[in-house]
């Protein structure tokens, strides 16, 4: 991550040492009070359910777990809530409209190779109007399918995947 190599203070452009602050070693300031605090990144997944009960599903084209297939899911943008960014990486991953019904969970992911995440997983239905036969894969998907619950693939990428799932 960036701040692992941070160098200089983004206030006043003096150096940054690793000090104890708060318990932890941290990167801060050698001339001012600013301290460089780390923290996971804001993330979404939908769970989407069709009327049969068939959760939709993407077949990753990038790392991690290239090929395994995933909820649609992604880092939350800046300008976004949560929310949003469920139902544009759905629209991303998968070429349909969905609408967020409820938090299902909400996940601490320490182990993500990328940058640990806290992930919010909403449950979500197809938009009104929306139809599954304009599934298609985009984004960083190869594929995009809806599996019945009780036969999903054997290889599912991310751990908290199968937990998700296996909890329905």
């Amino acid at each position: 991550m960036w701040q692992d190599h941070a160098k200089y203070c983004p206030l006043c452009r003096s150096d940054l040492e690793q000090r104890s602050v708060g318990g932890q070693v941290r990167p801060a300031c050698t001339a001012c009070k600013f301290v460089l605090y780390t923290g996971p990144a804001g993330a979404s997944a939908a769970v989407v359910l069709d009327e049969d009960r068939k959760v939709l599903l993407v077949r990753r084209s990038i790392e991690p777990f290239r090929g395994d297939w995933a909820l649609p899911a992604g880092y939350q943008d800046l300008h976004e809530s949560p929310e949003e960014a469920a139902v544009r990486e759905v629209r991303e991953e998968t070429g349909i409209g969905v609408e967020v019904v409820r938090l299902l969970d909400l996940q601490h992911v320490p182990d993500d190779p990328r940058k640990p995440a806290n992930v919010a997983v909403f449950l979500c239905k197809l938009r009104q109007g929306e139809a599954a036969g304009t599934l298609h894969a985009g984004d960083d998907a190869s594929d995009a399918r809806w599996f019945p619950l009780d036969a999903l693939p054997m290889h599912l990428g991310f751990p908290n995947n199968r937990k998700i799932l296996d909890a329905l």
